[in-house]
């Protein structure tokens, strides 16, 4: 059997997509995809494959797959590998390289050679060690079992994040036989030790006892082991950003997003808590403010992380460090003695300032709330905080963002991987106008598949985030408007160019179109035009909301 067909054989027990951007570098590995029972998509960009793959991860919960070329195929992947290291996503990449003959040896790199081979080759193991889970070049045939069963392990295990296999071009076409193939024996699952008695007297001892959630809970598969479990405590719930999906209305003690930008209700229960339990995010700067040293200070602090790591970072001072699975944690506990106290808090709603001239974005979130239960994908700075603040999800409707990385164009390709995931069902894009020129040429993507994305086109006059920062710190913008060089393209004569329906939605007046945007039999692109001063919720840093 040609060691390509054998790869992608395993690939098929593992996903039902792959994405990918074909070159000489990886053709044997393409080939055999095409022969394959997996349904391929080609992007035009392979930062794109990495990023659909991102998305493909989050809604399946499976290991999102992305076939590239050797050199500049690999480095374009790179952004979106980082990403899914940084938030903890399961992904694959597998990439090409010359000829073992002709390719870098690690005495070469050691002596300073920079290429050997043809013109694409690079050393790009070293380059992404640092951000991958497992990073090897497959150079013996008869281990190509042993190193796609470890990466397939090592990716969902533990904290889950990124493999990489590199695999040289005589590798791909070799002749072997399956039968003689060395498998990898995964280890047995570690016991943890958990102090559950510790941490049961903590809970209720608590007069203010607060849990904040994030997406370790769902890589966990632990969704109904927490709403078991809140629904027998009835503890206070808030979210970061990488689990404003988790819970939602229907939970009557959900606060809403606590963090920087956090709505008021969730960072006033988080200034003010006496116990908070953490459970599923690592507590990154967004949730701790960078007054880190004042987050939760009056607050007993339990934190339960995969990653031991995170527990003992300089930025965090816990109490009760637990290392073990979400999962395991919530399933332990729910067998517990719990007689948690109520803390009530008035929940206050966000509030925004219609104008007749422009759409104000808290109003078409809350428009669009209603009107709705597809997955929402967003992408950065305003597209990503608001939506967050101010959209009232159902329970089990997904809101994906780009949380940890903050990289721009990240939407666009996200979406058409979370659409795929999803059976090709209707997913909302919504994106910036700054952000979408980063990989636009996947519009095409989307058309050619027909993926009915509606996306929804933050027209703010570009780079909303940055121009504040700039006007904050500097009085002044340069790099990020119009007069200084960043233009934007007319886009109600780009997306038809595209073979895309063009909608706008220019003032509150027609928030009615959305109705008919989200209808829409395929796939669809509405600009909405938010005003370039758009107010926004003030950002919070921790003990502003504390009281006295």
């Amino acid at each position: 059997m040609k060691l390509s067909d054998y790869l992608v054989k395993h690939l098929e027990k593992i996903t039902d997509s792959i994405f990918l951007v074909s070159g000489g570098g990886c053709m044997h590995t393409v080939d055999s995809i095409g022969k394959s029972q997996l349904d391929s998509y080609c992007c035009h960009h392979e930062q794109s494959c990495a990023l659909a793959a991102e998305g493909y991860s989050r809604i399946s919960n499976r290991i999102g797959v992305a076939s590239v070329t050797t050199g500049p195929g690999g480095t374009n992947t790179i952004t979106g590998v980082a990403a899914a290291w940084v938030d903890g996503i399961p992904m694959m990449i597998i990439s090409g390289q010359v000829r073992k003959e002709i390719k870098l040896t690690r005495e070469d790199i050691e002596n300073g050679l920079r290429r050997l081979g043809e013109p694409q080759e690079i050393n790009l193991l070293d380059v992404v060690k640092p951000i991958t889970k497992y990073a090897v070049c497959v150079e013996n045939p008869d281990e190509i079992k042993y190193h796609l069963e470890k990466a397939c392990y090592l990716a969902k295990s533990g904290k889950p994040g990124p493999v990489w296999l590199e695999i040289p071009l005589d590798v791909q076409c070799a002749e072997i036989d399956e039968n003689n193939l060395i498998g990898f024996e995964a280890p047995e699952k570690p016991k943890y030790n958990i102090p559950f008695k510790e941490i049961i007297e903590a809970l209720n001892k608590a007069k203010k006892p607060l849990m904040i959630v994030g997406n370790g809970i769902r890589l966990a598969g632990a969704v109904p082991e927490l709403w078991e479990f809140i629904k027998k405590t009835k503890i206070n719930v808030v979210s970061a950003m990488s689990g404003t999906d988790l819970v939602n209305d229907d939970y009557p003690y959900y606060l809403g997003e606590q963090g920087l930008s956090g709505v008021e209700t969730a960072n006033y229960a988080f200034d003010n808590c006496d116990l908070l339990l953490i459970v599923g995010t690592r507590m990154q700067i967004r949730n701790t403010s960078f007054e880190y040293k004042k987050f939760a200070e009056n607050a007993v602090k339990i934190m339960v992380d995969i990653d031991k790591a995170e527990l003992y970072k300089r930025t965090l001072k816990i109490d009760t460090p637990v290392c073990v699975d979400a999962k395991d944690f919530l399933e332990g506990t729910l067998k517990q003695d719990i007689k948690l106290k109520r803390w009530d808090i008035e929940k206050k709603p966000v509030s925004y300032e219609a104008n007749n001239k422009y759409v104000d974005a808290y109003q078409f979130l809350e428009t669009l709330s209603g009107k709705c239960d597809y997955s929402v994908i967003t992408s950065n700075g305003m597209v990503a905080e608001t939506p967050h603040q101010a959209l009232k999800l159902k329970k089990g409707q997904r809101l994906i963002t780009n949380t940890a990385f903050g990289e721009m164009g990240k939407g666009l390709p996200m979406s058409i991987g979370a659409c795929i995931a999803n059976n090709k069902k209707p997913v909302i894009c919504l994106e910036g106008d700054g952000s979408i020129m980063m990989n636009i040429q996947e519009l095409q993507t989307v058309i050619y598949h027909k993926l009915p994305i509606k996306i929804f086109l933050f027209n703010n006059g570009g780079y909303y985030s940055i121009r504040n920062t700039h006007l904050k710190f500097f009085n002044k913008v340069f790099a990020c408007d119009k007069s200084s060089g960043v233009g934007f393209p007319d886009w109600s004569k780009l997306a038809p160019a595209w073979g895309i329906k063009y909608e706008s939605i220019k003032n509150g007046k027609d928030l009615d179109k959305i109705k008919s945007v989200l209808d829409f039999d395929g796939p669809i692109f509405c600009e909405v035009f938010i005003d370039p001063e758009q107010k926004k919720l003030p950002k919070w840093e921790a003990g502003l909301l504390k009281e006295k």
